[in-house]
């Protein structure tokens, strides 16, 4: 037991799980061989498709509506007309219902999931891009601390020299070389934090633009991928709806022949009464008339509807049900010549 075409397009997303649920039961105590715990599984399934008016039928994979007062319409949805019982009206073949590829559905859930990624790929750009200009803007201060203490270093030790050089007796020209070099060294230090600087400037603005530029390569990869995603769901629904539409045919073959056989049942019912009405000459034309009949129903077992204009059909109604049993025996159509390859084709999408 599985879930059908049908359970897809009436259910909903609640119902559809406990479907699958139940589902899987039938399956496990089918590998048991519990045909009871089958037996339940089956009912429970049953009792959520009757939440949407319709039954699965006994394996699970058929349709039957139920009508508006609940009860469960004739053979696979349709209905029966002038009496309480089958055989005394007309039945009506219902037109069974097919699966709509859910297009709407699936492009608004891409687009929303294209939404939230790149939602997500611009929150974090931003959040890099506020470190990095956080980290810019801290160098600044970093780098005077360092270059004024520098400075304060350099006067320091020149006060150092100047009271050594005191002490020592030096000549005012050898201060005043020590204090060039000094002037020198310190232009030196500031120099290279400068170019310190500099570089972790130009550093930060190479992982920015790096930043950018994978940020906009992520973008084109999520959107790319997401629309080679929404490709494929697309193309599932499409699928999906072509099966079903495979799958809706063959049972409307399938209704429309009972709905054939329901018409015969009623003319032999019509004629089994006119029969009973002249006892003597009616036995003698019932025999007749079953043998005909029995004749004719295994000539249309093998396609060959002529026996029926043996018994007074028309032409029409026998190519009615030359045709209903083509529509239903595709295969066997073909290997007796009935239709073409094309023909059997069209009709079994082989």
């Amino acid at each position: 037991m599985a879930i059908s075409v049908y359970d897809e397009q009436f259910l909903n997303d609640e119902q559809r799980k406990r479907l699958r649920a139940f589902t899987d039961a039938w399956n496990e105590a089918n590998a048991r061989g519990d045909q009871a715990g089958m037996e339940a599984a089956h009912a429970a399934a049953e009792r959520v498709r009757a939440e949407a008016n319709y039954s699965g039928t006994r394996d699970g994979s058929g349709y039957v509506g139920f009508d508006t007062a609940g009860g469960q319409s004739a053979g696979n949805g349709g209905a029966w007309s002038g009496g309480q019982n089958a055989g005394s009206g007309v039945y009506s073949p219902a037109q069974l219902p097919g699966y709509r590829a859910g297009v709407r559905e699936v492009n608004d859930l891409y687009d929303a999931a294209r939404e939230r990624k790149l939602a997500q790929l611009k929150t974090a750009f931003d959040q890099s891009v506020e470190a990095l200009r956080a980290e810019r803007a801290e160098l600044p201060g970093v780098y005077d601390g360092q270059k004024n203490a520098a400075a304060a270093q350099s006067e320091q030790a020149g006060r150092n020299f100047n009271e050594y050089a005191a002490a020592s007796g030096l000549n005012s020209g050898t201060a005043g070389q020590a204090a060039l070099a000094r002037s020198n060294q310190l232009q030196g230090d500031l120099t290279a934090l400068g170019q310190q600087e500099a570089a972790e400037q130009a550093d930060i603005a190479r992982r920015e633009s790096q930043l950018r530029t994978q940020y906009a390569d992520d973008v084109a990869a999520a959107v790319a991928q997401g629309e080679y995603d929404r490709a494929a769901a697309l193309l599932e629904e499409y699928r999906r709806a072509e099966t079903s539409r495979v799958d809706t045919a063959r049972e409307q073959a399938n209704e429309n022949y009972r709905a054939w056989q329901a018409g015969v049942s009623a003319a032999q019912t019509a004629e089994k009464a006119r029969r009973e009405t002249v006892q003597t000459q009616a036995e003698a034309e019932s025999a007749s008339r079953k043998e005909a009949l029995e004749r004719a129903a295994r000539l249309a077992e093998a396609g060959d509807f002529s026996g029926y204009l043996a018994l007074g059909y028309s032409r029409a109604e026998t190519e009615a049900m030359r045709q209903a049993w083509i529509a239903k025996n595709p295969a066997a159509a073909y290997r007796v010549g009935l239709i073409t390859w094309e023909e059997y084709s069209r009709m079994t999408g082989k």
